[in-house]
């Protein structure tokens, strides 16, 4: 069985800028993170190789795996004080 005919008609694929623009990274750092094992890596749909692209439900799970943050502001909370200014 060939990767298009396990597909099924709700599957769809993302090209590398719509992986890019959904993750919010660089290519360099999708291809160090697929090095590492810490993204999916993408089907081929050529014989060789040269055009690629993800199962966007992995993309997705992935996204969805990743730890939400705390709400917070980055590096703290920032507090002002009216009647003592910095």
């Amino acid at each position: 069985m060939t990767h298009a005919a396990a597909l099924t008609p709700t599957s769809s694929l993302l090209r590398l800028p719509a992986v890019l623009a959904r993750v919010g990274i660089s290519r360099a750092t999708l291809y160090r993170w697929m090095r590492q094992d810490q993204f999916p890596r993408p089907r081929s749909l050529t014989p060789n190789g040269s055009t690629v692209a993800w199962l966007a439900a992995e993309v997705e799970a992935w996204i969805t795996s990743k730890p939400t943050t705390s709400g917070g502001t980055f590096g703290g909370a920032i507090s002002f004080n009216a009647t003592h200014p910095a």
